[in-house]
């Protein structure tokens, strides 16, 4: 009875440390669904949402897919070299931001393109529960940022908390809604400001 339990021991031991490795395999590496004809196409347009999501879930959805856009678009962006192509994504990156903001969108971009980041991924996704959740109101999320190399490994994770307008568009039979960023990053050390070390943080 001891050597049954004993082995039994050992197999449990034995599929923790497989699950153990293979969780850290999956949080840093990038497995999301990068596909650049895709990406190209992103831009800040109205977003509508189902009838049957409430004043929250219509916000977390939007914000949540418009900062994976943003993100998404921003690689793409300063890793591509053709200047042409660069311009036009560089554009559709500004039209997440209101007209006198765009600044951010050239200092992210040489911050990416220095550090060498091919892909990005939006985790931790949080509305501040004491924000409103009216529409046409300022919103604050906070959110993590996985950074990943080109060879997909994680580079770096950065916590962050943007600000952005979700403003209601009210249109027959539908809801819909335009974003716009007030800014990447709340706090003083801005994410054009960071310095990505070569190891990983966690």
């Amino acid at each position: 009875m001891k050597k049954i339990i004993k082995l039994m021991n050992l197999c449990l031991c034995a599929l923790l440390s497989i699950w153990i490795i293979y969780s850290c395999k999956n949080d840093t590496t990038y497995d999301g669904d990068y596909n650049p004809e895709v990406i190209k196409g992103y831009k800040n347009e109205s977003s509508s949402v189902n009838t049957k999501m409430d004043s929250i879930e219509a916000v977390n959805f939007i914000s949540k897919r418009k900062l994976r856009e943003f993100f998404e678009l921003s690689v793409l962006a300063s890793n591509n070299n053709d200047s042409v192509v660069q311009h036009a994504l560089i554009e559709q990156l500004r039209s997440y931001f209101s007209e006198d903001n765009v600044s951010e969108v050239d200092t992210l971009l040489a911050n990416l393109k220095r550090n060498k980041i091919h892909f990005i991924s939006v985790a931790k996704f949080n509305i501040i529960p004491n924000d409103s959740i009216t529409p046409d109101t300022i919103k604050s999320a906070e959110y993590a940022l996985n950074l990943f190399n080109k060879d997909k490994k994680l580079v770096k994770t950065v916590d962050r908390k943007s600000v952005f307008v979700l403003k209601q568009e009210p249109i027959k039979f539908k809801r819909e809604f335009k974003f716009y960023f007030k800014t990447l990053n709340e706090a003083k050390d801005s994410i054009q400001n960071d310095t990505i070390s070569s190891g990983v943080t966690r």
